[in-house]
């Protein structure tokens, strides 16, 4: 009986992909030809804020290759669109090496402007072997990946949803913590911020170190709606709040949405592998916004019995801690929202009062 485990993960190219691209973006034709003679070690040159996103991508990477060799998975699912069945299908028919099959899927350097592509491509070279051991264990290929990602076109529908919600948290908190600082100046300020949209790369890379002084924030902000300066908040912050709070509650609506519809892939991609009788281990890959919703539907998911398939919970604290500066912006949104409805004095609707709405694995 094959036994399944669920981590989540940081994709590492997408996160150097972005540092790289952002950085060549503001070089001038001289540079970018005397970055030619030496392309290796570039990110030395990348702003401070893009060194500390790859360096704790780089450590995320590392915990996550130390459970996949605990695990020594035979088949591994892949948050990867079900429009690319083709290489899926190649690659199990060993048709492709990992390198190429990570190669195409990326394309890497297609949509690098033509200035830049001969650095890009050399600097990407070596990203793309990094994630070769997510579809390899240490001596053998999987027997199986299967792709269970949205489609491009339902995809492409979810990103400018996604993209308003951001936006608009960012405006909130903006102005919360103006209206903070008319009362009370804030002892912390932001560290290192580093985002890209989702639109970039199709898939959103947010990191932000400021920890400290989001948390000084929501809990100044907190203890003040409790007092006499409540009628300051909510008259400076109601419409604020109702924009980010229809933002929000779109957002979740959209999520669950895209986790039922990448549910049943996974379940259909489960299907197909338990009829390979000799597998022993499989492994989901999730991006963390995801996880918790997933960990929750698989733990009691009765087909998995079904189809002679054990889900396996597994300690990963270390990689959550790892990930910790990569999902700021979704917890920050999640405490945000609760706010947001403390501030209209509304309750939250009850089909968002489930786990299927929480952004942020614990």
């Amino acid at each position: 009986m094959p036994e399944l485990f669920l981590i989540p993960i940081i994709s590492v190219f997408d996160v150097h992909d972005v540092a790289v691209r952002d950085w060549l973006s503001k070089l001038d034709d001289k540079a970018l030809s005397g970055h030619l003679e030496s392309p290796y070690g570039l990110d030395r040159f990348f702003p401070e804020s893009a060194r500390h996103a790859l360096k704790s991508v780089d450590g995320v990477h590392e915990e996550v290759l130390h459970l996949l060799d605990t695990i020594d998975p035979q088949a591994v699912l892949l948050e990867l669109s079900v429009d690319f069945v083709d290489l899926e299908n190649r690659y199990n028919k060993r048709l492709l090496s990992p390198s190429e099959f990570w190669s195409e899927y990326y394309e890497t350097g297609a949509r690098a402007e033509k200035s830049m592509h001969t650095v890009y491509c050399l600097y990407i070279k070596g990203i793309i072997d990094k994630l070769i051991r997510l579809i390899e264990n240490i001596e053998q290929l999987p027997l199986s990946v299967v792709f269970y990602g949205l489609d491009i076109k339902t995809r492409e529908e979810l990103i400018p949803v996604y993209e308003n919600a951001f936006d608009k948290d960012s405006d909130f908190v903006l102005h919360l913590a103006r209206e903070l600082n008319k009362i009370m100046n804030l002892r912390e300020s932001p560290k290192h911020l580093w985002y890209s949209t989702l639109a970039n790369r199709q898939t959103a890379v947010s990191y932000e170190e400021t920890e400290k002084f989001y948390t000084e924030l929501l809990y100044r902000i907190n203890r003040l709606l409790k007092f006499k300066v409540r009628e300051h908040f909510v008259r400076n912050l109601r419409d604020y709040a109702l924009e980010f709070r229809s933002a929000y509650e779109k957002f979740l609506d959209y999520k669950m949405r895209e986790e039922e519809i990448k549910l049943s892939n996974i379940l259909e991609g489960l299907n197909v592998l338990s009829a390979q009788s000799d597998l022993k281990a499989i492994v989901i890959f999730c991006g963390p916004m995801h996880y918790f919703a997933f960990l929750n539907s698989l733990k009691k998911e009765k087909r998995l019995h079904e189809m002679g398939i054990t889900f396996s919970d597994m300690n990963i604290k270390s990689l959550l801690n790892k990930m910790k500066p990569f999902m700021q912006k979704n917890r920050i949104m999640q405490s945000n929202y609760d706010l947001a409805l403390d501030i209209l004095s509304s309750k939250k609707p009850q089909r968002f009062d489930v786990p299927d709405a929480i952004i942020v694995p614990s």
